[in-house]
């Protein structure tokens, strides 16, 4: 059995809004199910779709920054989270800029 994301869960995997997925429901360029309370639920190979579709778009961009240099540990922990977000989500087209 394929398992159903809610909308909220399915905008943090995809990196967009959940008003992005309900107009993309309406619109017909996803494809959702709707429990007997009429809540939208996204299957998963739909996430899978979307997810490569959004990686042919090009990189997807993590920022970073601190306000001087005595701040490099949350400047690493920031870097290091970005990281972790897209590693749990399957995300390897990546690059991550530094301000600081």
């Amino acid at each position: 059995m394929e398992r159903h994301y809610t909308l909220k869960r399915a905008s943090e995997i995809l990196g967009v809004s959940v008003k992005t997925l309900r107009r993309w429901s309406r619109q017909g360029k996803i494809k959702v199910i709707r429990t007997r309370g009429g809540h939208r639920r996204v299957p998963e190979s739909e996430i899978l779709r979307l997810l490569g579709l959004l990686k042919k778009r090009g990189k997807i961009i993590g920022y970073a920054r601190v306000s001087s240099r005595s701040q490099k540990d949350d400047l690493e922990r920031q870097i290091k989270a970005i990281e972790e977000y897209c590693e749990r989500n399957g995300l390897k087209n990546y690059i991550i800029l530094l301000r600081i």
